[in-house]
């Protein structure tokens, strides 16, 4: 009975530790099977404890990071709208205003995309967004995707080329993985040459279905291969060029929750990314 009593103390003092945030580093120490098992169930039940609260804090700190990185970004283009719109009250001409119209319209199409970006990212980590995926043909959506950046290739004479070794079914969610292979051209059209090419393959085998995209742009220097997926990263060579860094993260996390990989190659010149589907 007051081996039984001592048990049960033991377990209330252990209990409250738990309760206070205390942090449990047990061993074994009971002969009976009960009591050893309730000891390691302690056990674990703080190390959950302690993972989920760290997790927790490190969840917070990302989203801290990540609203202050908006707002760093946000600044310039609200600034630049802010003076634009003072120049635009005072401009003498129509010349000069339509100058001004011309870049307030530049300024709000990049904070539109900004934080339509930052909408999809957000609900993209909090999996609000189901991807659901189809047998569907995945030439059709790298042809809307295609489509979607054509503008952009044509005012800089770039010629996107498609290959597609099959006409096969693959499962996808359409519309979301034709977003990632738009960002992945939408990335090569902008970092290219004037009067270059654009490549994108798909290739199929036994494991995955490989969709390809390679340019003859910019590139990334060594070490960038994976850091270039990360929220807000920019590559060190993007020089002036326009843009968040949150293309190239979207496309890896929308290829992720459809079960599959994005690999970054370097090349000569330019580069080679490949989204690699189950």
């Amino acid at each position: 009975m007051f081996q039984r009593r001592k048990e049960l103390e033991t377990f209330s003092f252990l209990l409250e530790q738990l309760l206070n945030g205390k942090r449990l580093t047990l061993s074994g120490g009971y002969k009976d099977k009960l009591p050893s098992k309730i000891l390691h169930q302690l056990t674990r039940l703080s190390e959950k404890m302690h993972g989920t609260e760290e997790q927790l804090k490190q969840d917070q700190n990302e989203l801290r990071e990540t609203i202050a990185e908006l707002a760093h970004q946000m600044r310039n283009p609200l600034a630049n709208m802010e003076g634009y719109l003072e120049l635009l009250s005072t401009a003498r001409s129509e010349e000069e205003r339509q100058e001004y119209l011309a870049v307030l319209m530049e300024t709000e199409g990049k904070l539109h995309f900004l934080t339509e970006s930052f909408i999809k990212m957000a609900r993209l980590e909090s999996r609000i967004i189901q991807i659901k995926p189809e047998a569907a043909n995945l030439s059709d959506t790298i042809l809307k995707s295609i489509l979607q950046v054509k503008k952009a290739a044509d005012a800089k004479q770039i010629v996107i080329e498609f290959t597609d070794g099959s006409e096969r079914n693959t499962a996808h969610d359409a519309n979301w993985l034709g977003e990632a292979v738009y960002n992945l051209l939408e990335n090569s059209v902008k970092y290219s040459p004037v009067g270059s090419i654009v490549k994108i393959a798909v290739i199929y085998n036994e494991m995955y279905t490989r969709i390809s995209v390679s340019d003859s742009g910019i590139g990334i220097r060594e070490g960038e291969e994976g850091r270039i997926f990360q929220k807000f990263y920019r590559g060190k060579d993007t020089g002036g060029q326009p843009g968040f860094g949150l293309g190239l993260y979207l496309s890896r996390e929308i290829v992720l929750m459809h079960g599959g990989f994005v690999k970054a190659r370097r090349r000569e010149r330019g580069m080679e990314i490949s989204v690699f589907l189950p």
